[in-house]
């Protein structure tokens, strides 16, 4: 959950620097009573030693995923429901989240709380956490990383709309990083005078010749 709730953070702060807009909870947003709801469980069934872990990341995941499924409308919110709810399945058919004890062993963390050490009778342990996480002591799950690159994406587009000028990003990105290229072509005065070379050249005028006298 702790990937998830990097990548909103990180997405509203890209979002807000390339786009403009607030830091508000928009009013459009659809069952944002059970999003909030939902995401506090996950928050408490993650880290806080509470009875009934299993039970409460259950009923928070599918609160937070039956709101996301509301606001479609917003891009990424199909996505970070889809990894929410992979996770979420995983920990309701063995009542745990499974730990992959090789993956547990790089990063050199212990099972504990929701997360439980994979056995042979773990139920589609693939879809528990079998990915070390580079940063920190943490293990991830593939739902978590299909949750985060959803929930980067969901941020932007919800302070997209409530941005006053929405604009591309990926368009400022460009323009952003487009280097200048300097041609050397000097400036070109239009208000000067031209010469026109579909026009013959004057003559040029006649000298006449000395002439002879007595000195020569």
């Amino acid at each position: 959950m702790f990937l998830v709730i990097f990548a909103t953070i990180s997405g509203t702060i890209l979002a807000l620097a390339l786009l403009g807009g607030s830091l508000r909870f928009p009013d459009d947003v659809r069952g944002a009573p059970a999003l909030l709801l939902g995401a506090l469980g996950l928050i408490v069934a993650e880290w806080i030693p509470v009875p009934g872990r299993p039970g409460i990341y259950i009923v928070g995941t599918a609160l937070v995923v039956a709101a996301l499924l509301q606001n479609l409308r917003f891009s990424g919110a199909f996505i970070t429901a889809l990894g929410l709810f992979l996770t979420g399945f995983v920990v309701l058919i063995n009542g745990f989240l499974p730990l992959r004890v090789e993956a547990a062993d790089a990063v050199e963390i212990d099972a504990s709380g929701l997360r439980q050490l994979e056995t042979d009778d773990t139920n589609l342990g693939i879809l528990g956490d079998v990915v070390p996480f580079p940063v920190g002591p943490f293990v991830v799950s593939f739902g978590d990383l299909i949750a985060a690159a959803g929930a980067f994406i969901l941020a932007r587009s919800v302070v997209a709309s409530l941005s006053d000028e929405v604009i591309d990003a990926d368009e400022f990105l460009a323009e952003f990083l487009r280097p200048e290229i300097d041609t050397g072509t000097p400036d070109i005065d239009l208000t000067r005078p031209t010469v026109d070379l579909t026009e013959p050249l004057p003559e040029p005028p006649r000298i006449a010749p000395p002439v002879e006298s007595d000195r020569y």
